[in-house]
Formats: structure tokens, sequence, C-alpha cells
């Protein structure tokens, strides 16, 4: 693949991103520069560990533009394309830029809703509360009298994107066809990642979907508030979601915390985000500080899922108000009781950046953080083999070893010095040095973690995120183990094994005698045929009959802890069973030595 000319002005910028900000070395590394056929001295800085390079690097970011900004993110999750260093730093990239002048806001608002703004605003601010590289913030006010946000997207950002885009899909190729780290880095994946978070952020309904699927899934968390978006108020460049009046999470009140208990929110949310990431599967990832903010009682705020549905009950519904979406009518019944009114509630917005796990890859997410939080590097390493794919020459056993020396390391050190995302970015770059590639959602798995401790040590300095994790994964662990040897599920699992015993003497026949008959491309020809499918039948029963005695004995040992009767009875069984197996055994091996005898 060739660099269309028209792209060049961005290779320079590219170029000018490495050998200005010290990561030419870096990149020397990684093999990204090999295609230059000469001597790679140059007079960039080298990547020293300079925080004020990766600092410059990160502006530079935002300067040029917001899929640079979106490429940023995307790097901020990969390890094996960054240092360490520079990633810290871009889990910090967010944009201010000149905000659009009002005239465009107020068009591009009439021009999506079909009115004017004095039409659908009982009040519309033309101050910005904030301007980002795709869209900036308005505060207003519905007719209804409710206080809300609305964010308006930038005009012909689709154009501008579609050229960058394009630009890093070739610069990619090319990387990928000429240079050794392409057969190392899917450099490609990299520029899909970028692409689809842009396609999702550039959709506001997208977000909109994402924040009403939120708010169901944490209304069981009393004070974790998820804002309403106002549906009639949302199209692809216009959302309109209720205002949050609060305080960011890192710009607390001193007399706030001598006033109220922070430690509970910390501990609500750490279990509420634990609760997406394994239950849902649907959790937000970029729960950095600015997207967290702490609702002080006092101020007009809206409503939990469950403060509504209490509000219901006792008739406090506001006249006028636009009607419930389905899934704000499901938050609501999902809800639990409301908290006290003069509790303080964390709130979180922004659902641009958000990933899915699927059934399979949250029992083995539950696994890997249960491992960490255990200080078991081998269980972790393992699973983490589990979850990604390798090539033939991967060293497993070099990678169970580093990731055991890892987690071995920081097992001894503070809880200020192991946050577990840290630690699981460190897992993941070990794993993309031995040649183990790991599923994009791990990587933003690490940033939220990384977020999340930040967010709950902010709330409260003594907490321990590895702690929350140890308990919440147990907690989870237990109640799948209960629910997977139900006296339901048993039934279930002894049904179908019945089945599988019933049918098998009948599958058996069919194969021997399809063997007989010459059915299968290869003939097996031999005197001996009767004497060696009786043999093999009879090892296939005694392997049958070993994996039904060891299930029956896991069963019973899991059973032992919830219900000891079953579990009692369960050993029994398999203890009648494992007689009669080692007699039937016994006897059928002396009967085969007289019979050869015999003969």
């Amino acid at each position: 693949m060739i660099l269309s000319p028209k792209h060049l002005p961005r290779l320079a910028a590219t170029v000018g991103l490495f050998t200005r900000y010290g990561l030419m070395d870096f990149a020397k590394g990684q093999g990204l520069t090999s295609i230059t056929g000469t001597d790679q001295s140059t007079d960039a800085v080298r990547d020293d560990g300079d925080g004020d390079k990766a600092v410059a690097f990160r502006e530079r970011l935002v300067e040029l533009g917001p899929a640079y900004i979106k490429l940023g993110q995307v790097l901020s999750t990969r390890p094996d394309l960054l240092p360490t260093r520079y990633i810290e730093e871009l889990e910090h990239l967010q944009d201010n830029v000149p905000p659009m002048p009002y005239e465009v806001v107020e068009q591009t608002i009439e021009d999506e809703l079909g009115a004017r703004i004095s039409k659908l605003f009982a009040s519309f601010s033309e101050e910005t509360l904030g301007s980002a590289s795709l869209g900036q913030v308005h505060a207003a006010e519905l007719r209804d009298g409710r206080s809300v946000i609305v964010k308006v997207q930038r005009p012909g950002l689709r154009e501008q994107l579609s050229e960058d885009i394009e630009y890093f899909r070739e610069l990619a190729g090319f990387l990928t066809d000429h240079t050794s780290a392409g057969n190392r880095v899917d450099l490609i994946g990299v520029v899909q990642q970028v692409e689809r978070s842009l396609v999702d952020e550039l959709d506001y309904r997208t977000e909109a979907r994402n924040a009403a699927s939120f708010r169901k899934a944490l209304a069981t968390f009393p004070h974790v508030l998820v804002p309403r978006i106002i549906d009639a108020y949302t199209t692809h460049k216009v959302l309109t979601a209720e205002r949050i009046k609060g305080v960011k999470i890192d710009a607390i009140p001193p007399i706030s915390r001598i006033e109220y208990d922070f430690s509970m929110l910390a501990d609500e949310f750490a279990r509420a985000y634990l609760h997406q990431i394994t239950d849902t599967g649907h959790f937000h990832a970029d729960p950095h500080p600015g997207n967290v903010f702490v609702v002080l009682p006092g101020r007009e705020n809206p409503k939990t899922p469950a403060e509504a549905a209490e509000d219901d009950r006792r008739l406090e519904v506001r006249p006028g108000a636009t009607p419930l979406t389905q899934s704000e009518n499901e938050a609501k019944a999902a809800a639990v009781t409301a908290p006290p009114r003069d509790d303080p509630k964390l709130a979180l917005i922004d659902f641009g950046m958000t990933a899915h796990l699927t059934a399979t890859m949250r029992d083995r997410v539950v696994r890997l953080l249960l491992s960490m939080a255990e200080n078991n590097g081998d269980g972790a390493a393992e699973t983490l083999i589990e979850i990604g794919s390798y090539p033939s020459d991967f060293n497993r056993a070099a990678y169970v070893r580093d990731v055991s020396a890892l987690i071995g390391k920081h097992a001894n050190q503070t809880v200020e010095d192991t946050p577990a995302g840290i630690v699981l970015y460190e897992m993941i770059s070990i794993a993309f040095r031995e040649g183990l590639k790991l599923p994009a959602e791990l990587t933003l798995l690490a940033k939220a973690l990384f977020n999340l401790d930040a967010v709950t040590r902010a709330l409260d300095p003594n907490f321990n995120p590895t702690q929350s994790i140890r308990d919440y994964t147990t907690e989870i662990v237990n109640k799948r183990a209960q629910r997977d040897f139900s006296p339901r599920r048993l039934f279930q699992m002894a049904t179908e094994t019945s089945d599988l015993m019933r049918n098998l003497p009948h599958r058996l026949d069919v194969f021997t005698q399809k063997l007989v008959s010459d059915d299968f491309a290869v003939r097996v020809d031999t005197p001996q045929l009767g004497s060696l499918l009786l043999g093999l039948e009879k090892v296939a029963n005694r392997i049958f009959t070993g994996l039904v005695l060891g299930g029956l004995l896991v069963a019973s040992g899991l059973l032992l802890q919830y219900r000891p009767r079953l579990g009692t009875i369960g050993f029994l069984i398999a203890g009648a069973l494992g007689l009669y197996m080692v007699v039937t055994i016994l006897i059928s091996d002396r009967r085969s030595k007289r019979r050869k005898g015999k003969s």
C-alpha cells in the first residue's frame, strides 16, 4: 500500500509526534522505523522518562483535532504501543477548545429539532458550560421547569474525520506491510477501534441509549445517579439530558468531608462498577474524575429511579412532565428503596465510550480479578491465556513466570502503589511482549479500573479497591456456584446424564455396525476385529463411568457448602459407584487372563 500524496501534511504531523516528544527510540524498538533503511540516529530526545515530553505529547494531540484525540484515548489502553509514562499522561487527555459562535449552535438545534429555541425551551443560556472538539454544552430549562444540558455537535465534523480516518487506515496498512511491527501488532485493528469509537460518539443517539441502559442497570444502587435523557429533544447531533448540579470528584469542599461519610459512597460506587463489568457486561469505559460528580443535599438535582418511584407513590409528579420511556419505567421497577434525602450521591455522566463483555468473557474476567486480588499470579496468567490468542512459538511458561513475578512484586506493596488498573496494564504489556494478543475490551477494562481507583480514593483516601474487588468477586463466585448446583440445575444434569447413558449402547452398536459393514472410507481389516471392538467398548464404558464419578464427587463437594444432606448423599452414591467400578474391572481383568491362559 502507498500513501496518498494528499496525506503528506498529516504524515509530517505524525512523524513530528515521534521525533519531537521523545518517542523515536521507542518506535525503533517496536520496529516502526525499519522502512527507512538509513542510519536511524536522530536529534530526537531519547525516551528517558521525562514527564514534560509526555505532557507535550498529550497537548499536541489536542491541537491536531478530534481524530488524534480519539487516537490518543485508544493508545492510552495499549501498553504495547506507548511507554508507561505516556499512557499515564494520556489518561488525562481532555480536550478544551474555543466555543462555536452561538449563531451556529442556534441553527444546529433548530435544524435538528424542527422548532425555534424560544419555543423548545423556557430559557437557553448562550454561555457554554464546556467546549470540546466534537461539540459543546449549554444550560437550558424545559417548559416543565426541569434544568437540562444541551450538547450540540460541531458542523462539518464527519467530512474532516472521514479524511483523518482514511489517512490512519492507509498509514496502518503501509506499516503493516513494510515494517517488522506489522507481524506483531494489529495496527489496522487500532485504527478500526478509533473509527468505531468516533462513529459512536458522532451519533448522540448511541450515547442516549447507553445512558438509558446504565440508568436501568444501576437502579439497584440507591446512591448512584445517572441523569435521564430527554428523548424528544435528542437527535444524532443534539443531546438533551437532565442537568447535574454537583461538584467534581476531585473538588469536594473540606467542610463536606467533615459533614458526610464518603467512604460509603466509595464502596457503593466500586460495587456498582464491578456490577457493570461482571453482571451486565456493559461498562462505562472512561470513568475519569471529570465524568463523576458528587451531588450534595440541598440543591435541586435529578432523581434516581428509586426516588422517582417514591415520588410516584407520594403523587409528587411534576405537572406537564415529559412522558416516561419504557426503559425509564423498567428502571423504576428495578429500583430499591430510595436513600435518605440528606445523603450525598454520585452522578455518572458522558456515556460516549462504553464496552461490552460476552458472558464467557465475564466469567473469565471474574476469575482474573479474583486471581489478582488473591495474589495468584499463575491463575491470572492462565486466565489471560484463555482470553487471548497466541502464535505457535508462544512461550507459555515464560509468560506465566513473568506474570507471577509481577503479582508477587505488587503483593508486598501498599494499596497506593498497587492500583488494579496499573497491574492489569503491566500484565497486558507482558502479554504483548511475549506475543499473546488480547482483545481491546480487556485494555478498556484496565483503563476503567485505573480510573475507578482514582475516583474511589478521591472519595476516601483510605479506601482499598483491591479488597473491594476480592469481596465482590468472591460473592459473585459463590452466587454462581449456588446457581450452577441448585436442585433444578442438578436435576437437569441428571436428566442429561441419564439420556446419554440410555443412548450410549445404541450409539456404540451403530458405531460398531458401521465399522463391520465398511461404511467408512478407511477400512479396518483384522481377524481380531470383534475382540478389538469389545475392548474399545469396555474402555469407553470405563472412561464414561469415571467421568460420571468425577462429576458426582465435584458436585457433592460444592453441595456440602450449601446443602450438606444432598452433598453427603452424593458422596455415598459416588462411593458405591466407585466400588462397583473397581470390582467390575478386577473381575473383568481376571476373566481376560483366564481366557488368554486357555488359549
